[in-house]
């Protein structure tokens, strides 16, 4: 038995996504001196997770050992199945869709090392039954964690019931107790009986009120008839056998609750927001990659203890993981932040009145060339916006040399990332056979090449397959006749989950935009095994050796170059195979995190304020800009204002004016233009 030491086991099936957080969180939040190792018990998961560990094996070598069942066994016989692994003095039984904050394993062998009578603690969680408290606003899970542990050190109280998705157990209580109870299946009930069992050999439960974790939950089983089913036959179990235990249990429960005893001694100074990073986001949208990566940069820098937060207009339909509570914009007045960070060329100018009216540093993050957007038809306001950030953050060594050629302004580049663990990125193909197209309703995305290049491709192939993505419905794609071919039409806005397996059956990939500040599409398709075939769009020069690991295509608006590449992967199956081989071994340091302690770094800094100054020529756009998107002038007045600017504008840039109504809030205004 290794003193002082604590193994990790966590039972997995499926939720990968979940599994390489979780993982990730154990070992960034952990010091060595108290684990021993990870223990993942895979209960017969699908083929993604199967991946997933085999590439973790890979990354953390002989901390991590990963036991697989070959056949479902059920959460309770796989728990135990672990507990034949263990080698330390206390053992940490991990949901997999729970997420460890800095040092929780510590903090839980302290309270058991000062009390041997404790053969059971748990946390506090964002959800976890009787013992959830819920995340404040402008929070994350380890900012909970830091109130809780300011507050609360060293003080437990009595369980009524453990919550199992992150429970410590002492191994004498493990060898006297013995393993838990078969009966309860699939899980739901079997840490509570464990629990009484325990307390009948003389050991005490207790929650830890100084330790916080996040907890998602239904993630491996979801919401269904059947789990009501199943819970409520496990809870018959529970109650025939501890009902009345339970009951003077609760009595006195009840009188110390352990959230209610949190929740009278905070006050509203503990729920002061007060960030390293304010990061502004004007819509949370499922369909903008852009978005994903600013939620993904803010959930890693809360794993990793940086106090980033977003604050954002509108919420709508995002299906993505995030591990901290945002900020709506009317609840910004009384948060405290050292910085404020805008994330498109259009937030510049309020995430300046932020800082602004703060005192602080506004870092502009630049992830593609936004001056190209909309037909260039915002190109002066994109040219002020450099102008108004202290320090701007890009993605790519294109785009800090775009920003330093065009407009003067020196960057820091962070290149973009991508989950590696996730991709199958040692996929052997055969023979090349699918292709997939992602059609992004814009025209700089190459739409228009793609539409052509999806007719040609089933009208020159036979039996192949053609995934078809499209972020709207409402694109008319071509009329495609019967050749044989399997055309699998898909409409977004899809998960990142869905978005992987879609990447991990393709065999090429296919970009035709016609700008990109990095191709993070393309990486990602690397590294799922596929060989893309991509437009020069300057921002894959980072990571694209053309005839190497992918195949550029140089004249970009000739759909016909297209075809030339595809058909060269498809009638040269040891090209194909050279390429897939050695693609992803190029692109090593693009792993997620890698980039992630670049990204903390970064953000730890202390930026400078810098006085910018507006010139003449520039004082129009600034005001007409401010108008939009900062003072938020009364409706009548933004109408006055839009007819103003339209009355001004050649008939080409109406419809681009059209785009701005999220921004100046006129509907009716703007319908009534429309029609004149």
């Amino acid at each position: 038995m290794i003193q002082n030491k604590c193994d990790v086991i966590i039972p997995v099936y499926n939720a990968p996504e979940w599994v390489k957080l979780c993982v990730y969180a154990v070992f960034k939040n952990t010091p060595n001196d108290v684990l021993n190792k990870v223990i993942i018990m895979n209960d017969n998961s699908n083929e993604e997770t199967q991946n997933l560990l085999k590439n973790l094996e890979d990354k953390y070598g002989n901390k991590l050992l990963v036991v697989t069942n070959e056949q479902n066994l059920g959460f309770v016989k796989n728990c135990n199945r672990g507990f034949d692994f263990v080698e330390s003095e206390y053992t940490l039984l991990l949901n997999s869709d729970c997420l460890l904050s800095k040092n929780t394993i510590g903090k839980l062998m302290d309270h058991m090392k000062k009390n041997e009578k404790i053969g059971l603690i748990c946390p506090i969680a964002s959800n976890a039954a009787n013992l959830t408290l819920p995340i404040f606003t402008g929070f994350n899970y380890q900012q909970m964690n830091t109130v809780l542990e300011s507050k609360f050190l060293g003080k437990n109280f009595d369980a009524c019931t453990v919550v199992g998705e992150c429970l410590m157990i002492r191994s004498e209580c493990l060898t006297t107790v013995g393993k838990l109870d078969e009966i309860y299946g699939m899980g739901y009930g079997e840490e509570t009986d464990y629990q009484f069992k325990c307390m009948e050999k003389g050991y005490e439960a207790k929650v830890a009120a100084d330790t916080y974790v996040f907890h998602k939950s239904e993630v491996s089983f979801g919401v269904s008839k059947e789990k009501q089913e199943k819970l409520e036959r496990n809870r018959k179990i529970f109650f025939d056998r501890w009902q009345t235990q339970y009951n003077e249990l609760l009595k006195k429960y009840e009188k110390n609750d352990p959230i209610q005893y949190i929740n009278s001694h905070l006050t509203e100074k503990d729920k002061q927001i007060d960030l390293n990073t304010l990061v502004y986001l004007p819509d949370i949208i499922q369909n903008a990659g852009g978005c994903h990566v600013v939620v993904d940069l803010v959930n890693y820098l809360a794993i990793n203890g940086v106090s980033a937060n977003i604050v954002y207009e509108n919420l709508s339909d995002y299906k993505e993981i995030m591990i901290f509570e945002p900020i709506h914009i009317s609840n910004l007045i009384n948060v405290k932040c050292e910085k404020v960070m805008a994330t498109i060329w259009n937030s510049v100018y309020k995430a300046r009145a932020i800082a602004d009216e703060k005192n602080i540093p506004l870092i502009y993050f630049v992830q593609g060339y936004e001056a190209y957007f909309q037909n260039a038809s915002i190109y002066g306001m994109v040219q002020l916006s450099f102008k108004l950030a202290d320090e701007i953050l890009t993605i790519s060594k294109y785009l800090q040399r775009k920003i330093k050629t065009i407009f003067n302004r020196e960057s820091t580049v962070i290149d973009n990332g991508v989950n590696t663990d996730l991709y199958f990125n040692h996929r052997e193909v055969e023979k090349p056979k699918t292709i997939t197209l992602f059609m992004r309703n814009n025209v700089m995305k190459g739409d228009f090449l793609l539409m052509d290049l999806l007719k040609m491709l089933n009208d020159t192939y036979t039996n192949i397959t053609i995934n078809c993505i499209r972020v709207k419905k409402e694109l008319f794609l071509p009329i495609l006749e019967n050749k044989g071919n399997e055309i699998n039409h898909m409409v977004g806005p899809l998960s990142r989950n869905e978005m992987r397996k879609i990447m991990n059956t393709t065999d090429i990939y296919v970009d035709a935009s016609l700008n990109e500040g990095f191709g993070l599409l393309a990486l990602e398709s690397i590294y799922a095994g596929a060989v893309p075939v991509v437009s020069d769009s300057f921002g894959v020069d980072e990571y694209l050796k053309d005839g190497v690991n992918g195949l550029i295509v140089n004249r970009v608006n000739d759909v016909d170059c297209y075809l030339e590449k595809i058909d060269q992967l498809m009638s040269d199956v040891d090209l194909y195979h050279s390429i897939q081989k050695k693609n992803h071994t190029l692109v090593k340091e693009f792993d997620y995190d890698l980039n992630a302690e670049k990204m903390v770094e970064y953000f730890s800094q202390e930026f400078k304020r810098h006085e910018y100054l507006i010139s003449e020529a520039e004082k129009d756009v600034f005001e007409d800009a401010n108008r939009l998107f900062v003072k938020g002038p009364e409706k009548t007045k933004k109408l006055e204002f839009a007819i103003k600017v339209w009355k001004k504008m050649p008939n080409g840039m109406k419809r681009c004016f059209l785009k701005f109504r999220q921004y100046i809030d006129i509907l009716d205004g703007l319908e009534t233009l429309r029609n004149e």
